[in-house]
């Protein structure tokens, strides 16, 4: 069996059409992202012949920190796990602990879907996780799909509208804006943000192609909220979201995942996944906003391999700290 870490596009994008699980997270526009993203190295795998592909998995090796912080905080992160014939897994995920190895604490597999047999992953030294998501059925009437919303959630959305919320599609220029609200969110959660050329290289690749839907809020012209989602066929994929006080106190949160639902509707779009919200059973803020919404609760957990489990350890122990510092 060859394996492969050069993957024509073209021989990529036709085995990703062949895989009814596939997703923009496996596909080679991502990759592109990544490989001009600060932070992020990109990987692909594949086993098969140059002109057919039996496997693959693809994802990136991670890091917010730079310098000699980067190998203790470097993580290989693998969205939707491997694709193609199982037999062919373990020569995929051979591949990928031999690459991450060599530079990172740990791979994690972070699963759409559960997978339907967890005992290759099991066998190769993986350790599951319970991790649970919410998916929103798109592929109903919109007054459906508005019942299904909570109560308090339908309230805060009309309370927005009297507002006078209005959306607009963030371009080139609204980037360093947009991203200051991701990173004020993300402070107040006190965990570590993607560097801004990330949503940089997202709208100037992603969005021609209609893969990216990036929207923001505007109270009195101020922008208050942005929402980063991926589409791939008739999925919406939940990316990335920030929020000002103002818009908090707006909920323009909560009124811009409707509108995105709305469009979502318009454009024949089938389901909306939030992606991912937290263990089960744990407090997790996050998770019960999109628990709100309706969607169906599933658990479809990660896969986690590592390499460095005394760093790993210190890792952990230095990013305790430097969120009590936050």
């Amino acid at each position: 069996m060859m394996l492969s870490s050069d993957v024509p596009d073209t021989t990529w994008a036709c085995f990703l059409d062949s895989q009814p699980g596939s997703s923009i997270f496996q596909s080679p526009v991502l990759n592109r992202v990544y490989e001009k993203t600060v932070g992020f190295r990109p990987f692909v795998l594949a086993a098969g012949s140059h002109e057919e592909v039996s496997a693959l998995v693809s994802g990136a090796i991670v890091s917010h920190s730079a310098g000699s912080l980067a190998r203790l905080a470097s993580r290989a992160i693998v969205i939707g796990g491997p694709l193609g014939e199982k037999s062919s897994f373990p020569a995929v995920l051979g591949a990928l602990d031999r690459l991450a190895s060599k530079s990172t604490l740990c791979t994690q597999i972070r699963n759409l879907r559960e997978p339907s047999d967890k005992a290759v992953f099991v066998s190769l030294g993986y350790r599951w996780e319970d991790h649970m998501n919410f998916v929103v059925d798109l592929d109903q009437a919109e007054e459906a799909l508005w019942r299904g919303l909570s109560k308090a959630r339908r309230k805060a959305i009309e309370r927005a509208d009297r507002i006078g919320l209005k959306v607009i599609e963030l371009k080139t220029e609204h980037v360093h804006a947009a991203y200051d609200l991701l990173l004020e969110t993300y402070s107040r959660a006190r965990v570590p943000l993607a560097d801004c050329s990330l949503f940089e290289n997202a709208i100037e690749m992603l969005g021609p192609r209609g893969q990216l839907w990036a929207v923001a809020a505007l109270r009195d012209d101020t922008l208050c909220a942005v929402r980063f989602v991926l589409r791939w066929k008739r999925t919406l994929f939940d990316w990335y979201a920030g929020s000002s006080e103002l818009g908090r106190t707006s909920h323009a949160d909560e009124w811009l995942v409707w509108q995105l639902f709305l469009k979502g509707l318009q454009q024949g779009c089938v389901e909306f996944d939030f992606g991912g919200a937290g263990p089960p059973g744990t407090s997790y803020g996050p998770g019960e906003f999109k628990r709100r919404f309706g969607g169906t609760s599933i658990n479809p957990g990660r896969f986690q391999k590592v390499y460095r489990p005394l760093r790993l350890r210190l890792s952990k122990v230095a990013f305790d700290a430097w969120r009590r510092m936050r």
